[in-house]
């Protein structure tokens, strides 16, 4: 009696355990989890669900394509290929990506939205680029631009990272989906740029 008695305990412990890893790991919903943070080390992951919002773009008609790359930096991150070529006389020229969640974010205690962007100052001639994100499906609307994206950590392959941080207004709300522009001000960018460590951000 006493040995099934321990192993009925045993059993227990390892049923919580495991129960509360899976709970932890499946985001609930929350920013905490993988719903809200997008790395791309997982190449069966592919691009994490962001995709082209063609139909959205704004005073911008060149080519556009989103991937997955792990050649450039030697590890698996968010490629956007964009050419501003002509553009450069626009001082807002708008590629966007896209994201449908497999279930809406709570917004809760959320007060940024911060991801690394890398880009090559050799690949234009003049401007900057200027982040923005949106969303208007939930019960929180998002809309907001950040300051120019400048300057960064020298890469050693001509690129340089920068860390982009979009403040928003905190507030309770859930939004299902979100909208993630890389403008152009006034440049004639032709080349890729990278996004890694996307995530909505708790105050």
């Amino acid at each position: 009696m006493k040995l099934k008695g321990i192993c009925a305990i045993l059993a227990v412990a390892v049923f919580t355990t495991a129960f509360a890893a899976s709970c932890a790991s499946s985001g609930g919903g929350s920013a905490r989890g993988p719903l809200g943070v997008w790395t791309f080390e997982d190449p069966n992951a592919d691009t994490g669900g962001w995709y082209l919002a063609n139909s959205e773009f704004y005073q911008y008609k060149g080519p556009a394509k989103l991937s997955r790359d792990e050649t450039t930096f030697g590890r698996g991150l968010l490629r956007l290929d964009v050419d501003y070529t002509g553009y450069q006389e626009s001082e807002w020229s708008e590629v966007k990506m896209a994201n449908d969640f497999p279930k809406s974010i709570n917004m809760k205690g959320i007060d940024k939205f911060a991801f690394d962007f890398y880009y090559n100052p050799s690949l234009r001639t003049s401007g900057v680029f200027k982040p923005k994100i949106w969303s208007n499906n939930g019960s929180k609307f998002i809309n907001e631009t950040g300051i120019d994206i400048e300057g960064g950590e020298d890469m050693g392959n001509g690129f340089l990272k920068a860390y982009v941080e979009i403040y928003i207004m905190p507030g309770g709300g859930f939004i299902p989906d979100m909208r993630l522009s890389i403008a152009g001000y006034l440049t004639d960018y032709k080349g890729p740029v990278f996004f890694d460590n996307i995530a909505w951000v708790e105050k």
